[in-house]
């Protein structure tokens, strides 16, 4: 059994497509096949179960591929830690990341004190880094965790922020301390994409509130704080990102009901093993949010 073999199919495995997986290895058709299928003869059952042109993992496949990440994970690490014994530390990083602008601060504050530590950052919404940690896309990720509970995956919240509502400060509730939710079941509400992680947030607390919002328009987050500062309507948001809207005609007030808090940190593959950039930005982080409401 050989190292490629493994690798060809766990592609193949998370792609199901034979031609999309020989184009990305760059490896024409035929040999893609034939790497498959002597790894089938040699254990003795076939991976996969062909439809025409489509495949898909056999009930054996979806077992071997379990076995299979944790053996190239495993080595991925024993190399890891070859290479920090030698002396050699990695100083670099793929990062999935949920609204930057959020972590811009640490981001910040990391660079000045790790200058030579180089984060790739790739964008991720809704629940995309978990199959993107899975199949090692991404070293880790940060950003909401609320809707994410694989047990494939560590996590660790760094904080837990509030809910707000933004509103215009000509606005009734403007005046107000704090509201109940309940309360706004008339208003108008600017809402995110329900693609976005956020809103997906947000509608939990509609639903608990036991009202469908009254939508006058679905944009994204800069659009949204500039409807809000033409008293267009009003938004649920993180308290942190309300407090954030450098819009002069915008304020917030804090959502008592229902009081959901959305949890804010880290998550990486349980079976990898942190490189030195990886560590180092898991303890700056943890102790950068120390204090901070857990």
């Amino acid at each position: 059994m050989e190292l490629l073999q493994l690798e060809y199919f766990l592609k193949l495995a998370e792609k199901e497509h034979v031609t999309s997986v020989a184009e990305e290895l760059n490896i024409s058709q035929p040999a893609l096949s034939s790497t498959i299928k002597k790894l089938e003869k040699e254990l003795g059952v076939p991976l996969f179960e062909r439809h025409g042109r489509n495949i898909s993992l056999s009930p054996y496949g979806k077992v071997f591929r379990d076995y299979v990440e944790q053996a190239l994970i495993a080595i991925e690490n024993g190399k890891t830690m070859v290479s920090e014994l030698h002396g050699e530390y990695a100083t670099r990083f793929n990062l999935g990341v949920l609204s930057p602008y959020v972590w811009a601060d640490l981001f910040s504050a990391f660079s000045k004190e790790y200058p030579d530590i180089r984060i790739n950052r790739y964008s991720m919404e809704g629940n995309q880094f978990v199959d993107a940690l899975i199949d090692k896309r991404i070293d880790m990720y940060i950003g909401a965790l609320n809707n994410s509970s694989s047990m494939k995956l560590s996590y660790q919240t760094l904080y837990l922020d509030t809910m707000s509502l933004m509103v215009n400060k000509k606005h009734p509730l403007a005046k107000t301390k704090s509201v109940d939710l309940r309360t706004c079941e008339n208003e108008s509400f600017i809402n995110l994409e329900h693609s976005t992680n956020l809103q997906q947030f947000i509608d939990k607390l509609f639903y608990l509130s036991n009202f469908t919002p009254r939508t006058v328009m679905e944009c994204d987050y800069t659009l949204r704080d500039e409807m809000v500062a033409l008293n267009y309507g009003i938004s649920v948001t993180t308290t942190l990102s309300a407090k954030n809207c450098p819009l002069k005609d915008v304020t917030s007030v804090e959502i008592v009901y229902p009081p959901l808090k959305r949890h804010l940190g880290l998550a990486w593959n349980k079976l990898v093993k942190f490189n030195y950039a990886m560590k180092c930005f898991y303890d700056f982080s943890v102790k950068y949010y120390d204090g901070w409401s857990k």
